[in-house]
């Protein structure tokens, strides 16, 4: 059987639309979705992410203790917000990089968490012994390792002698984590609240885990600029929208 070479001779076999060459995306390592005709975040994807932001604001509401007499007054740490949405999206682009560098696989994926645990425990032990006064080192640190992420592609490791491969892209990838785990410890060590600035990291990390949607538009590589945006947002914004909780819930939490 022949097959028509035009468009217009295709015959349609179902409630499907034919779209032509052109219209269709070329998948890459840094945007590897083969169910995309093009950079976008598909409408079922936007619908789950309001349904669990909608959720996670419930939540808050329901849970975290207020901060004044009005009801929509809540304890809320920006700082502490906004580091756990950006280190959600560090960590998601290290393992999907990792695994297009060397394979997605098991071996490897147990490896990038080993390396994300073991530099979050770097972190706190330079804490531990250093006891850093300031922070803005170490968030311009950060910020320049997650520059270096955008303007160095992964596949520049390619054919290198294979220990300096591994070391070189580890050190890329690992060393934004390592300076992400600084400025945690320490924000953390500095809060009144630990339990409720916990919580409020891990309400960014759903915030971080939503913005991954952005992946998809943006793709895995200029994802790290929706991070950059985050923990801009944490250093600049941290500490006027540290919200203390108020009186009363102060007195309940002591008994």
């Amino acid at each position: 059987m022949q097959v028509p070479e035009s468009e217009s001779g295709w015959m349609r076999i179902g409630p499907a639309t034919l779209a032509s060459r052109s219209d269709l995306g070329t998948a890459t390592d840094e945007w590897p979705f083969l169910y995309l005709r093009r950079p976008m975040i598909p409408h079922v994807s936007l619908r789950g992410a309001m349904i669990m932001a909608g959720l996670s604001l419930l939540v808050f509401f329901l849970f975290v203790p207020r901060a004044g007499p009005g009801p929509w007054t809540r304890y809320f740490d920006g700082r502490m917000f906004f580091l756990g949405a950006g280190f959600m999206l560090i960590e998601t682009k290290a393992v999907v990089q990792m695994a297009l560098l060397f394979g997605s696989t098991w071996m490897v994926n147990s490896v990038v968490f080993f390396a994300v645990l073991l530099m979050i425990l770097a972190a706190n032990l330079f804490v531990l012994k250093r006891r850093p006064s300031r922070l803005w080192p170490y968030y311009a640190a950060l910020l320049v390792a997650l520059a270096l992420n955008i303007l160095v592609p992964l596949n520049r490791f390619l054919g290198m002698d294979r220990a300096i491969q591994v070391a070189a892209s580890s050190v890329l990838v690992f060393a934004p984590i390592l300076f992400a785990g600084v400025v945690f410890a320490v924000s953390f060590a500095r809060t009144t609240w630990p339990d409720l600035a916990f919580g409020a990291n891990i309400a960014g990390a759903m915030l971080g885990g939503l913005a991954e949607y952005s992946s998809m538009l943006l793709g895995f590589r200029y994802l790290v600029v929706v991070a950059m945006v985050f923990y801009v947002l944490s250093a600049v914004l941290g500490k006027r929208f540290a919200v203390e909780p108020a009186s009363e819930a102060a007195a309940i939490r002591a008994e």
